[in-house]
């Protein structure tokens, strides 16, 4: 749940969809695998191990308005595009992960495909970055800048409130070239 001032849907549309966030990978369940949750007000202690690799799991253009410091940017267009920045980019499938999203939705797919690839340790913001943003203090927080959110607000701020981004095209998808 969220909280705004004023309804920040134009108007409620209901579509039924097979993958509500498409990953592309068959197989891929997370309600039968998915990766060990950490609350918010445990995350600044898993993401400040310098052991810990921290991935940002939305497209690009979310990273580049806010994100949790040191935190990897696969830099896709598409969430489709994740299975192959893990293939080429973590190759060691011991180290622990850390994982974090919008809302956490992105976050049980991508766990779910990472312990399917052989990664032994994989952690993720539980109610991703929103609920982090609700339950740690400003003064506590790790996380930089504004949350791109998919509705008229854009972003929001820390405090949850309308952020300073006043409009937004969606760049295309953009097939990765090695």
């Amino acid at each position: 749940e969220s909280y705004a001032e004023v309804q920040p849907f134009v108007k409620m549309k209901v579509r039924l969809k097979r993958e509500i966030v498409a990953l592309g990978v068959e197989g891929i369940d997370p309600n039968t695998k998915v990766g060990t949750y950490v609350k918010p007000e445990e995350w600044n202690a898993l993401i400040s191990d310098p052991e810990v690799i921290v991935i940002d799991t939305r497209n690009f253009f979310e990273v580049e308005l806010g994100t949790f410091a040191n935190a990897l940017n696969p830099k896709t267009t598409a969430f489709r595009q994740f299975p192959r920045f893990v293939k080429e980019q973590l190759l060691d499938r011991n180290k622990k992960i850390a994982m974090f999203c919008t809302g956490g939705i992105r976050c049980e797919k991508a766990s779910s495909y990472m312990l399917e690839q052989g990664f032994t340790e994989v952690y993720h913001l539980q109610g991703g970055i929103l609920k982090y943003l609700e339950e740690v203090s400003k003064e506590e927080s790790l996380f930089k800048g504004e949350c791109f959110v998919f509705d008229e607000r854009i972003t929001v701020n820390h405090d949850l409130a309308p952020g300073s981004e006043t409009s937004f095209e969606r760049p295309p998808y953009v097939e990765l070239t090695k």
